[in-house]
């Protein structure tokens, strides 16, 4: 029986593997290994996995990774990857310890990589590991630029640190030395070490202690303190992360790190300019997050960090539309945390701000404006009480039913932007008991929403149908209705969103 494909291009491996490395045989290895690559791929796969290793171990492969041909590395990487795809974390540990610490050093990115990817096969906190490997992840985020090998370097870390390991193992003093040595690098390579360190810190308190006592939590609050405005902004986006214990937030607030914050964001401390506008963004956005950061009580925060009125200022007499778009849309994520949102309630100037925005916008600002609504009526998914009065007082501010009525001639508009952000404000609506009879009296907003119209965009015809099962789910529901609307009604949901009959549909009678 003559031997398959894949089985000819191994004996022809082995027959190279045995020849002096001259031009000839490296580029028939490569050409080899090209195709059991692809013999691999192609399968059946368990049946080639098994006549290759028979023939060609790991430690040939291996070797051959230290050849001088980046062509042949690159090949041989890539089948090398493929063979291991099976192996687990506990195997690649035991048996290739030492050529996963040469393989982390080496120069060619793809070995790298390689070598990167095993790591996330690490999903216990039990699974053998070795300090030896801290160092050398390390240092693989290493480079001004980001790139694969980098990326994975920080995936693999931040991995490790979900899995429990990185305290035990990745944090030994020669990797504490080298985590220094990278925070002297450029700002992309320090920021690649706050990414793992800020995940770390997340998980667990412990991080926090150890890094500041090394000096680490120091270092990386002199990131706020910088005139470069991309450096300013990563520091921003990491420190709601920080917060969500309240030891860490207890230390940033004690360095005045959101006093400072908030100091940048008022218009007459700086010129306009590019810069400074960008920087503002990346503050009203820091304090919005907040409003999520578990380790805060909303209201406590809010109350000695006053954004609210900030924000307000910036939607009123701002001329950046950029800033009075942010502004917005930090309202509404604020008013998304039903703890955040009753400061809000007795706040009172930033709910102004949006109302007062909202009836004088149009185009973007207005699709804007009717999102972040939307975030504040949706707060909860059983809203009642204090808070649904709250969301019925900011209605009440839109004009009421003269708001509905502009939200619906937005809807029917056709625009998708517009027509999604209008149907989620109404989708959040029907969830109040005020929203819902308010809905409920205006009978062009049902025959919109009860007229099937495969013209439409599929998101805002799946929007239309959330609307629906929103108002078919309310508590009460059935009563806001007459009979032949809450048969329609139910109907339209149990066809589902894209439904679409033999004959024309027909909404409420037009006569009456």
């Amino acid at each position: 029986m003559a031997d398959k494909e894949y089985t000819q291009n191994i004996k022809q491996i082995c027959e190279l593997l045995q020849s002096d490395p001259t031009p000839e045989v490296i580029q028939g290895l490569r050409d080899a290994f090209e195709t059991l690559g692809k013999q691999l791929k192609a399968g059946p796969f368990l049946e080639v996995f098994e006549a290759t290793l028979s023939s060609i171990p790991f430690s040939a492969l291996f070797s051959l990774l230290a050849a001088p041909d980046n062509k042949l590395i690159v090949t041989v990487a890539e089948v090398t990857g493929q063979l291991l795809k099976p192996v687990t974390w506990e195997m690649v540990h035991q048996t290739f310890e030492e050529y996963i610490v040469q393989g982390l050093a080496h120069p060619h990115p793809v070995v790298k990589t390689l070598v990167l990817r095993q790591f996330l096969k690490c999903e216990d906190k039990t699974a053998p590991f070795s300090t030896h490997y801290g160092p050398n992840v390390w240092k693989c985020l290493e480079g001004p630029k980001e790139n694969e090998a980098t990326h994975l370097a920080k995936q693999v870390l931040i991995h490790l640190s979900d899995k429990g390991i990185l305290m035990e193992y990745l944090l030994s003093e020669e990797s504490v030395s080298t985590i220094k040595q990278l925070l002297a690098g450029n700002a992309s390579q320090r920021f690649r070490v706050y990414d793992v360190v800020v995940s770390a810190i997340k998980n667990t308190d412990s991080a926090f202690e150890f890094f500041r006592q090394e000096g680490i939590m120091d270092r990386f609050l002199q990131e706020g303190d910088t005139s470069d405005v991309l450096v300013a902004m990563n520091f921003y986006e990491l420190l709601p992360t920080l917060c969500q214990s309240s030891v860490t937030y207890e230390y940033l607030d004690s360095s005045a790190v959101f006093t400072d914050a908030l100091a940048q964001v008022d218009l007459s401390n700086t010129e306009p300019s590019v810069t400074s506008s960008l920087l503002r963004v990346s503050i009203l956005k820091l304090f919005s997050r907040m409003a999520d950061a578990e380790g805060i009580s909303p209201p406590d925060f809010y109350g000695k960090y006053a954004i609210a009125p900030k924000m307000a200022g910036l939607i009123e007499e701002s001329d950046d539309m950029d800033l009075k778009v942010t502004a917005i849309a930090c309202i509404g994520a604020i008013g998304n945390n039903p703890k955040a949102l009753g400061y809000l309630a007795q706040e009172k100037t930033a709910l102004d701000a949006l109302a007062a925005a909202y009836k004088s916008s149009y185009g973007q600002l207005r699709v804007e404006c009717l999102r972040a609504i939307a975030c504040i009526f949706g707060y909860s998914l059983t809203p009642s009480g204090e808070l649904s009065q709250t969301c019925y007082d900011l209605y009440t501010k839109l004009d009421q039913i003269q708001f509905l009525v502009a939200v619906t001639k937005e809807i029917m508009k056709g625009f998708e932007d517009t027509g999604i952000a209008g149907l989620a404000v109404i989708e959040k609506m029907v969830r109040h008991a005020w929203g819902l009879h308010e809905v409920a009296s205006y009978r062009n907003i049902l025959n919109f929403l009860l007229m099937r119209d495969s013209s439409r965009e599929k998101t805002v015809q799946k929007w239309q149908y959330s609307v629906l099962e929103a108002i078919v789910n309310a508590p009460d529901a059935r009563k806001e209705f007459a009979e032949d609307v809450w048969t329609q009604l139910t109907q339209y949901v149990k066809d589902g969103p894209y439904y679409a009959a033999a004959s024309a549909q027909v909404a409420l009678g037009s006569a009456s």
